[in-house]
Order: structure tokens, then sequence, then C-alpha cells
């Protein structure tokens, strides 16, 4: 089976035709218009039209998009990067255009899943996927399933409350993991400690460096992203976790640290396999292609 995956973001478009196997067979982006839902629509028709025409036959077409989604009615509330997408029915209008099946998946979960079935968590029953970036996310997998949870919001990891009272996160609850360990909580800490405006590479190069301040500022975050690994161990008990997202890119010197901090979380219980994550920038267009070709499979 061949299927569409078309991953949307808050700037690029990307699709990619894929095997069942996990493999690339055509792939392509666009920018994603600032202008609003049809012009969004315009866009991703355009480019499934360009790599369906002389290629292989599509079954079905998966769609990552951030969220709040509804999955049901493949809708998305609200994507708050990308102007004019809320209450977008983006299921029925790609299917009008296209005359296939559609899918609709939140894009964290679609990267995670793509993970699970052909890179970092291949051949492991039970994953989580971790995207650690300016934002956190995450997503859980079990067999050839996502865990979806009762209201689709299963796996939102960078929701979890860690310490109440702490700072405020874009979800607006105080003390959130993404609220004290996302990328730009890091370069919101350094901008504060070192009185000037930080970015999260900057953070991390002073704390390779061996700059205390920002020594702190890297194990204070990747403290609390390892009890929140620690957490879904407790509650999930799954075989790996893969790390993927900006973060990630930085390696060992902050991977380590946060496989450190869930030990010491985890002492008596199974001790969690944290992996980079494999498949890159191609993870969210092979994962939207497999949820569709699971789903009508």
């Amino acid at each position: 089976m061949t299927t569409l995956g078309l991953d949307l973001g808050g700037t690029k478009i990307a699709a990619a035709v894929v095997r069942d196997d996990g493999t690339v067979v055509r792939r392509g982006r666009v920018p994603t218009p600032r202008t609003g839902f049809a012009d969004v629509v315009d866009a991703m028709v355009g480019l499934a039209d360009e790599l369906l025409s002389d290629g292989p036959a599509v079954t079905a077409i998966g769609v990552g998009s951030p969220g709040p989604l509804d999955l049901k009615s493949g809708t998305v509330l609200f994507a708050p990067n990308i102007p004019g997408m809320e209450n977008a029915a983006i299921v029925a209008a790609l299917e009008e255009r296209l005359g296939r099946t559609v899918v609709l998946e939140n894009d964290a979960n679609a990267a995670g899943y793509a993970e699970h079935r052909f890179g970092a968590a291949r051949g492991f029953d039970a994953s989580v996927y971790v995207t650690l970036s300016t934002g956190i996310g995450g997503g859980l997998f079990l067999g050839d399933r996502v865990i979806h949870g009762a209201h689709g919001l299963a796996g939102e990891i960078g929701h979890v409350t860690l310490l109440p009272g702490g700072p405020v996160g874009g979800d607006g609850s105080d003390g959130t993991l993404e609220a004290l360990a996302a990328g730009r909580s890091i370069a919101r800490d350094g901008s504060y400690v070192f009185g000037r405006t930080m970015t999260t590479e900057e953070v991390f190069a002073a704390a390779i460096d061996g700059d205390p301040k920002a020594l702190r500022i890297v194990d204070g975050a990747t403290r609390m992203t390892g009890i929140g690994i620690a957490n879904l161990v407790k509650i999930f008990d799954p075989d790996a976790f893969v790390i993927g997202g900006g973060m990630s890119q930085v390696g060992a010197f902050y991977l380590d640290r946060i496989d450190a901090a869930a030990r010491r979380y985890l002492v008596g219980w199974p001790e969690p396999v944290l992996l980079p994550a494999l498949l890159g920038t191609d993870a969210g267009v092979i994962g939207a292609a497999a949820v569709a070709a699971k789903a009508v499979d």
C-alpha cells in the first residue's frame, strides 16, 4: 500500500508519498500561507496534486497537524501558529478536493508513530515519543496503535504539572513541564539570569563552555524532563523512549543529563531506554502516511 503524508507546520507544509514499509518515494514542500484556512487548503491540495501526478497509486492521505484537534470530526480546533486555522474542517475540505480518504492526526503523534514503526523504536512493542523543542510534546504507541485516550489528548507530556506555583506556560497553567524545561523556558531563564536577551542555543553554548549559571539552567531543565519521563515509566511502562525535537540535536551533553535525572527517580523501577530519533524531518510525513495506511487497512 502507498499513501500520502502531509505535515502542516507553522512555516511550511511538507508532503511525501510513502510505501507501507516507511520508504519515501517522492517528497515536496511549500510555505504555509498566512492568509487563512482556504489558502492553506489550496496549498496542501496543490502540493498533493504535484506529488500524485505521474506517481504510484495512493489509497489514502494522512495529515499531521498542530492542535488541539477533534479527530472524530476531522477538525483543527485551533492551530496557534497558523492564522485562520480555527474550527477548520480540514478532512472534509481535502477529501472533497482530492477524492481520497483523509485521516487527521496530531503532528507529534504522527512523528512519534513513524519512529515507533520505522525508526528508533522499531521492534519495540510499547514506546513513548518525546519532542523537546520550543515546546514539549509527545505520543504513546502500543503495537501498531497510536494511543489517543478518550478525548484525543493522550501523550501531552508537556502539560503535566510538576511544580505547582511555578512559571506559567503557554496553556495558562503554572509549573508544567513545558513551562519549566522547553526551549523558550531555557531562553527565558537565561535572559533573566544574564540580564540580556538570550536564545536557547546561547544558553546551551555557555553551559557546554562551563559557565556555572548556564549549567544551573540546563541542569534544572533536564532534571524536570527526567522527572516527567520517570512518571511516564510508572504510568505507561514502555519499552523505550524516543527523544526528538530541536533540543535533542545538542546531543549527549543534554540527553545524558535527562537520562541520569530519570534514573534518580526510578530506583526500583525498570530503567528507561532513551533513544535519539532517527528519521529527522521526514518523521512527520512518514507518520502521517502510516496513520492513513492503518486507517484504511
